[in-house]
């Protein structure tokens, strides 16, 4: 197991990632983590790809396993994270918004849904 944890990271050394970076290689590394039962090891390292390599997959996948943990504000602060890097991706927005209807937060929903919507025209006045 440690030989595989050492190929994972060399691999994640090699890559430059300010110029192209695989999200699936960041996923099996945090998966690999995970199935070791190395969850601190895995959060640690989305949280590096999404400091040095922000991509949807990594967003998605990372939020993916926050939520089946139930740990809610992870969520939150991922979402946040991502819409902070993507502001204009309505996918985010839409989860987001339907993350906090399902835990009955509605006026969160709705004012997170009222930032969407001016994030998005914002963005469309500066274009």
């Amino acid at each position: 197991m440690e030989r595989t944890r050492d190929v994972y990271r060399e691999c994640l050394k090699l890559i430059p990632h300010e110029k192209f970076s695989f999200a699936k290689i960041w996923l099996l590394a945090a998966q690999f983590g995970i199935r070791q039962l190395n969850l601190k090891g895995a959060r640690q390292i989305l949280g590096n790809a999404i400091g040095k390599a922000p991509k949807d997959k990594i967003f998605k996948k990372y939020i993916k396993i926050e939520l089946q943990l139930g740990n809610i504000d992870h969520c939150r602060k991922l979402y946040e994270k991502y819409l902070e890097w993507a502001p204009e991706n309505c996918y985010a927005w839409s989860k987001y918004t339907e993350l906090e209807r399902s835990l009955a937060k509605t006026e969160w929903a709705k004012a997170i849904f009222e930032l969407a919507i001016l994030d998005i025209c914002f963005l469309i006045d500066e274009n």
